[in-house]
């Protein structure tokens, strides 16, 4: 009867010992899944960084070509308008040419008729 007690505590102990394994075991798994957490949430952080500032990076070039689109425009029409008003401009001469023909014979009958 004295033989089964000790039998019940060494495999009480030897159950012991595996349950603390087991635990260390998931500590130690759970401290890594942490670490693993901690390093992905650092690299998550650090991508969001990089992204912000490639974003802030590309908004400054967008606005400078933006900038840079309008002034060439505006010194086109710019151009446009000194050659109007110097009446050098080759697509308003001949409509110009044409108003002045057709005001020409109106005057013309005008005249004739008077």
């Amino acid at each position: 009867v004295a033989a089964m007690p000790l039998h019940r505590d060494r495999e009480k102990k030897e159950s012991t010992a595996e349950e603390m394994e087991a635990e260390e075991h998931e500590q130690e798994a759970s401290s890594s899944e942490e670490e693993d957490s901690d390093t992905s949430s650092v690299d998550c952080e650090r991508r969001r960084m990089e992204c912000l500032d490639e974003m802030c990076n590309l908004e400054k070039q967008f606005t400078d070509l933006k900038d840079q689109l309008y002034r060439e425009r505006l010194s086109q029409v710019n151009s446009k308008l000194a050659e109007v008003e110097a009446g050098r401009a080759a697509e308003y001469l001949e409509p110009l040419a044409v108003l002045k023909q057709y005001l020409f014979n109106q005057t013309w009958s005008v005249t004739v008729w008077l």
